[in-house]
């Protein structure tokens, strides 16, 4: 679908999206519209809303300031000024931000996040620090356990089946790919692909297996065009990286055909694939179109198209001449930090998730699995 098509798709989408889904937490109606008395969300820095606080060893942190300026008016281990795209959607299900496993004495009874920073569906990214899927998989497991302690076996397989699991990754196997040249010389980039599919296969079945009945999963985004990978290009600087865009492409439809095969093969697995890399494709190619007027650097930051540092940290000395920069503006900015979109960006991808049509929820959009 070329950009001119998704703009008209986002526009109509946009302007059928019901007023109840742009409501603020805590401004929920009596009446409840879904009956989905939970999520689950794993991932990466795209679903975390603080996992990596409580990791010793995790560098891929987001707990200072100004993460989270906009929404939370404080940090709280979100990579964004705002929400992210499982708080669009809590709110749109009417329930509460669901918080990290990991955090001391939380209530899980309306879903939990497990999402880690920097981790991938393989094992060998990011190793030992930061939480695989693998490491996710297992943890949900672990409260699936204590639900049935809680809850009564049968009430804890009830509220599983008819919650909605999210999951959020695989940017970060491809990137890993992209950076390993010995891994490059062993692995063409389809088999790379191939086993990265895999995890995700194990990962789906081990859900499915839990009781899982409803998921989504979230294709790849444009990589190639974050400002990190920009600001990182060696053969043309300050443009997008195409071997990472193909990459992402690749990864996309070995997704789509994972899913098509799981409908499929396993009875009442109702299994949504979100596209986002066609929609910033268009923001990047006419981000007016969108409101946007800043797509290629990152709101805050440092050095080259602010993507040399993360947003927040000090200047180093390697950047002479460097400065911290923190747009004013960072509802005009397709990306708040060198790798991930601001909260307006992140509220236009999920009206597209929960009303659109199949070219950026397949088969089904996140309002029709809601209501299933």
């Amino acid at each position: 679908m070329d950009f001119r098509t998704v703009l008209v798709v986002a526009a109509v989408m946009l302007a059928a999206v019901p007023a109840h889904v742009m409501v603020e937490a805590g401004r929920h109606s009596h009446m409840r519209r879904f009956d989905v008395p939970a999520y689950f969300a794993f991932g990466d820095s795209l679903a975390d809303v603080g996992t990596n606080n409580f990791l010793p060893q995790a560098t891929a942190r987001a707990n200072f300031q100004p993460y989270g300026k906009t929404f939370f008016k404080k940090p709280t281990g979100r990579f964004t000024n705002g929400r992210n795209i499982v708080d669009f959607i809590a709110q749109a299900l009417e329930l509460p931000f669901a918080p990290p496993f990991l955090q001391p004495n939380a209530s899980f009874n309306k879903g939990a996040n497990f999402a880690s920073s920097g981790s991938g569906l393989l094992d060998s990214t990011n190793a030992g620090k930061v939480n695989p899927m693998s490491v996710q998989v297992q943890q949900f497991a672990s409260l699936k356990a204590t639900l049935q302690h809680q809850l009564g076996e049968q009430k804890a397989e009830k509220l599983i089946s008819k919650s909605i699991f999210l999951i959020l990754s695989g940017s970060n196997d491809l990137s890993s790919f992209l950076g390993n040249p010995e891994l490059q010389k062993q692995l063409t980039p389809a088999q790379f692909i191939a086993s990265v599919i895999e995890a995700y296969k194990q990962t789906l079945l081990a859900f499915y297996n839990s009781g899982a009945r409803k998921t989504i999963v979230f294709g790849a985004g444009p990589v190639g065009c974050s400002p990190f990978a920009r600001a990182s290009n060696p053969t043309n600087p300050g443009e997008c990286v195409e071997a990472a865009n193909q990459l992402a492409l690749g990864f996309n439809a070995g997704l789509k055909q994972l899913v098509d095969g799981l409908r499929v093969s396993l009875p009442g697995f109702n299994l949504v694939l979100a596209n986002s890399f066609d929609t910033v494709t268009a923001m990047i190619a006419d981000g007016k179109a969108f409101g946007l007027d800043n797509v290629n650097a990152a709101c805050c930051g440092a050095g080259f198209l602010n993507a040399q540092e993360q947003c927040g940290k000090p200047v180093p000395a390697t950047l002479p001449g460097a400065v911290a920069d923190f747009c004013k503006r960072p509802s005009k900015s397709l990306f708040w930090d060198l790798l991930h979109p601001s909260e307006v960006v992140v509220r236009i991808l999920f009206n597209l998730l929960f009303t659109g049509d199949g070219t950026v929820a397949y088969p089904i959009n996140l309002k029709a699995l809601a209501n299933l």
